[in-house]
This record gives structure tokens, sequence and C-alpha cells, in this order.
């Protein structure tokens, strides 16, 4: 039999089978091919949400700790804020029993200044002497200053004046005389001193 009769004898089915078997593979390719794509656009959905995801988280982050910070900065300036309110409270309080003890020492003041000179070097006059030191010693540990001065240049904001006179020894403003002692706590005058300041030489103070 010659290749001419064989072929012919083939059954036509046969290049159909290959025929089809050929767009099977043809569409099993396009299908495969499909179904890649498919998967690197899902791939990329997710990428990008897991981005905003992200960023979202990001954001929230640097919005909590802002407030953080807000929120401490807030604390602290509160908290400097009543111990400066209590400290003001507290200097208040001393100020309100200082003044009710100023008087007595005025007392203790004109009492020593007015002592008689046979009495000046007596025990029980030193005593009294000594107790007016210690006194004045115990109020500067509580920050009570005494205030006025002779010889210092007058301080209007600290001292009163309560006469100018004419002065040999002192200088034009200066405070020749405390008549009533002034103080001050923690640097806040809380009672101005009374002087007498000088308006200079009396030749100069007449003209």
């Amino acid at each position: 039999m010659t290749q001419e009769e064989r072929d012919s004898n083939r059954n036509p089915r046969d290049s159909g089978d290959d025929q089809t078997v050929a767009r099977s593979s043809g569409q099993g390719a396009r299908s495969g091919n499909d179904a890649t794509g498919s998967e690197a656009g899902s791939e990329a959905e997710v990428s990008a949400e897991l981005e905003r995801d992200l960023e979202e988280a990001r954001s929230k982050a640097q919005t909590y700790l802002d407030l953080a910070q807000r929120t401490q900065a807030d604390f602290i300036n509160y908290r400097r804020r009543v111990e400066q309110e209590r400290g003001e409270h507290a200097r208040a309080a001393r100020g309100e029993t200082l003044a009710k003890v100023l008087p007595l020492l005025d007392d203790l003041d004109r009492a020593i200044a007015s002592m008689p000179g046979a009495l000046a070097d007596s025990d029980w006059a030193q005593g009294i002497v000594l107790i007016g030191r210690k006194l004045q010693s115990s109020l500067q540990s509580l920050g009570v200053q005494r205030v006025g001065e002779v010889g210092k240049q007058f301080d209007p904001w600290q001292e009163e004046a309560i006469m100018y006179e004419p002065s040999a020894q002192y200088a034009s403003g200066t405070v020749t005389q405390v008549v009533q002692s002034g103080y001050s706590l923690d640097g806040k005058v809380i009672r101005p001193a009374h002087v007498i300041v000088s308006s200079g030489p009396p030749g100069q103070a007449s003209q």
C-alpha cells in the first residue's frame, strides 16, 4: 500500500481531533494567563489597601501623640499654677500674721530706744535687747526683712518720707532718720518705713 492510499484511508475525525486539541491548548493557555493577571491585580489591590491602612494608622498615632503632648504640657502648667497659688496663699497668710505682730515689734523698738542710760548696762536691759535681736533673727529666717536704714538713699518703693529737712551730714535724698521701721516678706514690702529725708545742706536747702 502506497503512502497516498494510507493517507486516503485515514479517518477524517482524526484531523478534527487534532484541531480540537490545538484549540483546547490555546484556550487553556489564555485561561492561565487570565488567572495570572487576575491574581496580580488582586495582590495590587491588597497592597494598596494595606498602604492606606498603614497611613491611617500613622495619622492616628500622630494625632494621639500630639494630644498626649498637649495634655502633658497642660498638666505641667496646671501644676505650676497650683504651686504658685499655694505659695501666694501661704505668703498672704504669713503676711496677715506678721501684720498683727508688727505693732509689738514697734513697741519693743521704742522701749529699747527710750531706755534710760542708767539702765542700759543692766542685765535686765541687755536681756530685753537680746530678745529683740532673737526675734528679728527668727523673722529673717521666715523671709522677713526690716526696711529703712539711716544713710541710705531714699527709696519711694520701700519707704515713705514723712518729712524733708536740711542736713549738714547727709546729702540730699538720703535717709536721716527712721521714725518707724518697715518690713518686707519674701522681697515684697508689706509695710513701708516712715523716714525723714535730707533736703541737702542748710544753706543749699534755703536757696
